[in-house]
């Protein structure tokens, strides 16, 4: 078999897994790769030799294929979940808003009492997971901290272990790496997790001050309203 040969082969082998310009492509690689050969001074059937078969190419760059398309398929999946979920929490953020935020047009001084009500409910069940995951970090905190002191205060009598057996030296190394490593890793995941829960407590407390905008913004214009009615009673009683 020789270069054109194997070429041939290996294009009716790609034919019906690519599109022709891909198979153009994968060619052209395979031609660069004989001329360089040549240039070496090898010749055609050693080339082939290190290539391997062109059954086998072609069954390596379709599985290859395969799994990248695999790998985008799971991707597409996860983002069409992650779309969905996101989609989902909107629609249920903007349900509550919608029914938690009071019509200042129709001021209903009732309905402004049950939002209030529900604000406060509202409060109450935020609060529990909110302690939870604060005493959570907590812990975690105090766990990360408490570890480097202990790292830190042993350090002297591992050491002075260490210089009288330099057997267990490259263990001690090791184990040191491993240890600054994980509480790298540990801190990042603990400040990414810290960063998380401020963000969401910041926008909760955004969404609230927004709710309560709305009645404080509802008292006032029953407040004028009250104003305006004593003014206009006050005229009449005059006349």
């Amino acid at each position: 078999m020789n270069r054109a040969e194997f070429l041939d082969i290996l294009r009716d082998y790609l034919k019906g897994s690519f599109s022709e310009e891909e198979i153009g492509d994968i060619l052209r690689d395979y031609e660069e790769y004989f001329l360089d050969g040549t240039i070496e001074g090898k010749s055609d059937i050693e080339i082939i030799k290190s290539l391997g078969s062109p059954k086998t190419i072609a069954s390596e760059l379709i599985a290859e294929t395969k799994n990248k398309e695999e790998d985008n398929s799971i991707r597409l999946k996860i983002n069409i979940i992650k779309s969905n979920f996101k989609r989902q929490y909107i629609n249920l953020k903007d349900r509550v808003s919608e029914k938690l935020t009071l019509d200042i047009e129709n001021n209903d001084q009732n309905k402004r009492k049950i939002i209030q009500l529900g604000l406060s409910i509202l409060s109450l069940i935020v609060f529990i997971p909110r302690f939870l995951i604060v005493l959570f970090l907590s812990v975690v905190g105090i766990i990360l901290v408490s570890l480097i002191g202990l790292y830190v205060a042993t350090m002297p009598i591992i050491m002075n272990f260490i210089s009288q057996t330099h057997e267990v030296m490259g263990l001690y190394v090791f184990m040191s790496i491993a240890f600054v490593g994980g509480q790298i890793l540990a801190w990042q995941i603990y400040i990414f997790i810290i960063s998380i829960y401020k963000t969401s407590v910041n926008r909760y407390k955004s969404w609230m001050k927004t709710r309560k905008l709305y009645i404080n913004a509802s008292k006032k214009k029953e407040a004028n309203n009250k104003e305006e009615n004593s003014f206009k009673e006050g005229e009449k009683d005059d006349e």
